[in-house]
């Protein structure tokens, strides 16, 4: 007698993959965020705003960029902080400088 093999669909293998990704979802607790408004200065080279573009996306925190290899941006830096120096993170009005993930932390869940 020859032997049957049952296969399961690919379709219902996904949806099935789908499923169990969705109810882990659900059930995860949301994670940190920021209601602040946050502001990255950044340029595309720099390794170190890199890592800050990490912690801001690890932390769940949304956040406009400001290009600081263009002239505009570089001459408000200048205005408000003296200097063009990059990562800089405004988070509510208080400046971070370089890469501090406590200090990000911190000033999001104050």
């Amino acid at each position: 007698m020859p032997r049957r093999i049952f296969v399961v669909g690919r379709s219902r293998l996904v949806a099935a993959a789908v499923g169990i990704v969705l109810l882990s979802l659900a059930s995860a607790p949301a994670k940190a965020g920021c209601s602040k408004g946050v502001t990255l200065y950044n340029a595309y080279w720099c390794p170190y705003c890199k890592q800050v573009r990490a912690i801001l996306a690890r932390n769940h925190i949304r956040y406009t960029i400001q290009d600081a290899t263009t002239a505009r941006v570089q001459a408000a830096m200048i205005r408000k902080f003296g200097d063009t120096a990059v990562p800089r993170t405004v988070i509510g009005g208080v400046v971070v400088e370089g890469v501090d993930e406590a200090r990000i932390q911190q000033l999001c869940r104050q």
